[in-house]
């Protein structure tokens, strides 16, 4: 599903990944850990397409991600359908008056029908115990709460993949348990996932492969 081949990425000159071979199948979970400035940031945003490789490929699907496929509107519009990123801070994401316009944006944006879309926000409401907040602003909820906001607007576009960046940093230990047992549900109905974290915990529960990076590069 997911082949980086010989990736390598710099920001202004200075390299930030190096030759990275990496391959995630379906349904597979794989976690990504290292210190902090060793690239686990960086390799997330080149999967979700932010950013693109400098040398090496990356493949999705068996089809090239590179800075000009994703100018096609339509190409980048069904890459970013099946590629779901969670951000580390969720304020970064969120930008909607209430939390029910937040779940609703990104099936809006995919052009779905005002019926399919309605439907997609009450079940992601009742999937992640938000219905309660719907109409609250993001900004006055919780680190916790909105993390659950966060994760609905991401699993409202059904997304093949689902990419996290350190989900459960900064969150109490009961919303870091209840996060947990929530991804193990995902990863039980086949869902693909790739997660950076530096909880080891979290990265027991979940890998099926671990993929360890330093100063850019990475190994298994």
């Amino acid at each position: 599903m997911i082949r980086l081949r010989d990736v390598c990425f710099a920001y202004d000159g200075v390299p930030a990944l190096r030759h990275i071979d990496l391959q995630v199948r379906p349904g597979e979970t794989v976690v990504l850990q290292g210190g902090n400035g060793c690239g686990k940031t960086t390799l997330l945003k080149l999967l979700n397409g932010l950013i693109f490789p400098e040398v090496g490929e990356y493949l999705f699907q068996g089809k090239p991600i590179t800075e000009k496929t994703m100018k096609d509107s339509t190409f980048a519009k069904a890459f970013h359908r099946q590629v779901g990123y969670v951000f580390q801070n969720p304020d970064a994401q969120l930008f909607c008056p209430t939390v029910e316009e937040e779940i609703a944006f990104g099936p809006r944006q995919m052009g779905l029908p005002e019926e399919e879309t309605a439907r997609r926000v009450e079940d992601m409401l009742a999937l992640l115990g938000l219905t309660a907040l719907r109409e609250r602003p993001p900004y006055h909820l919780s680190g916790g709460e909105k993390r659950k906001v966060s994760l609905a607007c991401v699993l409202s576009m059904d997304p093949q993949v689902l990419v996290l960046d350190e989900p459960i940093a900064g969150l109490d230990e009961k919303t870091q348990a209840w996060l947990t047992e929530f991804l193990l549900a995902l990863k039980g109905s086949g869902r693909t996932m790739v997660i950076a974290t530096h909880n080891a915990q979290l990265a027991a529960a979940l890998a099926d492969r671990v993929f360890h990076m330093e100063d850019g590069r990475g190994n298994e």
